[in-house]
């Protein structure tokens, strides 16, 4: 937040303004002990005066706030018989229908028999409760409610809420919030209600003194800093857009000063010259390819060349579809590197994968008759050949290096290290690349190619991989076959389901292979032993395999490779097959708890199948409801096959902070507010006033870059 942070008003303790119990609930449930702590956590959302706020549907269990309105309410005649005793009575709950504006759904509510009496249809109420499940449907467990009168004022009250207008300030404090033109909605945690928390901000924004502008200019259709910090909690009439929209600026303003001054500051590196050589490895090989090169596979090329033969080291993110063809570009580049007597390094996430691609790559060399030494090395090779493949990287016998996780290993050296490309790059840390890229001889900077078959929207690579540049696949070889997805509600339509495993059958017994992807390995429901046991009792006759992380190196491999040869034509696995696993025989992928992943990660396990000239059948099973956002999420992935679009939809849905997974962001500062899909027009604009500030006041800008760590500031120098 533009070193607001680091401020002595952000860093006063919560304790000396709310007092110790309330700063001890604060601890608990949120982790927050200070001023600045508390006023970045900012409402879930908002609820205008007068209006109801629909039911925020997620997981079972979770706390829920929202402002409803009663449909209806049913009263047991049992809670009337006065020979029934109070004991029994409390038994029987008065069941209040309310609407969130969306759908109806029933807070069954015990022990309080007198609300019957005072709610009526169109009452509104203020809801603490948890979100629960009956015959499959949502409801609303637990609830304490308070009535919200015509007057907007606080009315009759159960539980918590009854408790909090009780107290010595409660009921003036409670009427303060519902005269406002929106009331903020925080989620509760562990104890600490959503509104209660909401007045704890009250009580500390009461407190704050007006705060000092930090920006010597920001755009002037926003509030100021201050305005903005109190607004993005307690609007006024005009709603919290404009106070947010200041908030994600600053937020945005923050990362890419950050950027541009690391940017400025490694000018000087210098990386090996690696240029074309005519006739040389790279075109003899695009010339014996058994397939032609795509348009955009041969404009990625030409990008990729002018990189590595320039002084200064390339930094290029290729992303593309799965099967559209990135290795082998990938090899072409890593070829010019060779041909310039230098070695490239290709890393791969899993020993499956990097066995894979150092297959693939000698495949394709003896095919073309082209002599480049090619060397794996992963953590489960015996002493013997690791000791071997050591020594083929450091004495320059290899040319192109092949490994996991152990070519970042202390011993590992090379000979002359020109290109670092690394796979699937969101599976590794920015430490770990920066172990490679530090590799390079003379104090050199090796060329860095990372690639993602998950497609990254331009903002995000604008966000969170700074001046990286940028390189697309769109094209698809002609070849490669669509994956038609259905959503299977196992709940709803368990003939869908059944259906699933005919379809699964009939792939088999046409000489196809399938999927059944596992959440997890071990645990409570839908592990890789339940559905190995479900895929059994589902084919029988039908040979059923099973593949895991938590398996021996030799175990996967005897597993795949069982699979590949038909051997076991279904194999049961977790997302250790999620990249580079290519068997064309697959043509049919059944997900178990499809709504338990991200949409990139289940556009990646669908990539899976259909990758040959079959087609693919993806099915979806899940357990969620309709109208959620979990199963629009999986609506969304069903209707199309376009990765990109999917993207943008999967980027809608999260902050910059888990766009790639809290290891590979590397950033916490600041309120975790953007939307990397819905506030490109605040980054470009933030970027173009970083750029500016960086140029003009260096000094300024890295005041205002406070507030990021020493690792988060090593993430944006490394990216």
């Amino acid at each position: 937040m533009l070193g607001w942070l680091a401020t002595p008003t952000a860093m006063t303790p919560l304790q000396g303004i709310l007092g110790a119990a309330a700063a001890k609930k604060l601890k608990e449930a949120h982790g927050v002990t200070t001023v600045g702590g508390l006023l970045t956590r900012l409402p879930q959302r908002y609820a205008a005066q007068g209006h109801s706020l629909n039911v925020d549907y997620g997981q079972v269990g979770e706390s829920i706030t929202a402002v409803v309105e009663v449909v209806g309410v049913v009263k047991p005649d049992v809670l009337d018989n006065p020979s029934v005793p109070a004991k029994e009575k409390r038994r029987y709950p008065v069941t209040v229908t309310v609407t969130d504006g969306v759908r109806q759904l029933p807070m069954p509510i015990f022990g309080q028999p007198w609300l019957a009496n005072v709610l009526y249809p169109g009452t509104r109420l203020l809801v603490l409760g948890t979100l629960g499940e009956f015959r499959n449907q949502p409801q609303l467990n637990n609830a304490d409610v308070l009535v919200i009168g015509a007057d907007g004022q606080p009315g009759a009250a159960t539980g918590k809420l009854k408790k909090l207008i009780d107290g010595a300030d409660g009921m003036a404090e409670l009427r303060g919030l519902l005269a406002r033109p929106y009331l903020p909605i925080h989620r509760g945690r562990k104890g600490l209600s959503g509104i209660l928390m909401a007045l704890y901000v009250r009580r500390v924004l009461t407190w704050l003194p007006k705060q000092k502008e930090p920006l010597p200019q920001f755009p002037s259709h926003l509030p100021t800093f201050d305005v903005a910090l109190r607004e993005a909690h307690f609007p006024g009439a005009d709603g919290p857009a404009l106070a947010l929209d200041r908030l994600k600026y600053d937020e945005a303003l923050e990362l890419q000063l950050a950027l541009a001054l690391r940017r400025a500051g490694d000018a000087e590196r210098v990386a090996p010259q690696c240029p074309p050589t005519p006739a040389g490895l790279s075109d003899r090989l695009t010339a014996s390819l058994p397939f032609e090169l795509t348009g955009g596979q041969r404009s990625v090329l030409r990008d990729l060349s002018a990189d590595l033969s320039g002084g200064a080291p390339m930094n290029r993110l290729l992303q593309g579809e799965v099967g559209s063809g990135k290795t082998v570009v990938a090899l072409l580049g890593m070829l010019q590197v060779v041909d310039a007597g230098r070695q490239s390094v290709l890393l791969a996430p899993t020993e499956v994968l990097a066995a894979q691609h150092a297959r693939t790559i000698r495949d394709l060399l003896d095919d073309a008759g082209l002599d480049v030494h090619v060397t794996l090395l992963t953590g489960s090779m015996s002493v013997g050949e690791k000791r071997q493949a050591l020594l083929d990287a450091v004495s320059g016998v290899a040319g192109i290096v092949v490994g996991t996780h152990a070519l970042l290993s202390e011993g590992v050296e090379f000979f002359d290290l020109g290109l670092v490309v690394i796979d699937e790059q969101h599976r590794f840390g920015v430490r770990q690349r920066d172990l490679l890229r530090d590799r390079g001889r003379d104090g050199m900077t090796p060329h860095v190619l990372v690639m993602t078959a998950t497609p990254i929207p331009r903002t995000m690579a604008m966000t969170v991989f700074g001046d990286l540049d940028v390189s697309e696949l769109r094209e698809m070889p002609g070849e490669r076959q669509k994956v038609a997805s259905i959503v299977v509600p196992t709940v709803e339509k368990p003939r869908w389901e059944e259906r699933a495993w005919e379809v699964i059958r009939e792939e088999v017994e046409a000489g196809h292979r399938a999927f059944v992807v596992s959440p997890r390995i071990m645990g409570e429901g839908e592990t890789v032993e339940d559905n190995f046991d479900l895929a059994r009792r589902n084919l029988p006759g039908v040979d059923v395999g099973f593949l895991h992380g938590q398996m021996s190196a030799e175990e996967k491999a005897g597993a795949m490779a069982d699979f590949v040869a038909g051997r076991t034509s279904v194999l049961v696995a977790t997302t250790v097959i999620e990249v580079g696993v290519n068997v064309p025989e697959a043509t049919v992928m059944m997900i178990r708890r499809a709504e338990s992943y991200g949409v990139s990660q289940l556009h990646q396990l669908r990539g899976r199948i259909g990758r040959g000239d079959l087609a693919g059948t993806c099915f979806l099973c899940t357990e969620t409801w309709p109208g959620t956002p979990e199963r629009a999420r999986l609506d969304a992935i069903a209707g199309t096959n376009d990765g990109f679009e999917l993207a943008e939809i999967d980027v809608r849905t999260r902050k910059h902070g888990d766009v790639l997974g809290e290891g590979q962001s590397g950033l916490t500062a600041g309120l975790g507010l953007l939307n990397l899909g819905d506030d490109r027009r605040i980054i470009e604009r933030a970027r173009a006033d970083a750029a500016h500030l960086v140029a003009t006041r260096p000094e300024e800008s890295r005041a205002l870059t406070y507030d990021i760590t020493d690792e988060e500031a090593g993430f944006l120098d490394r990216t």
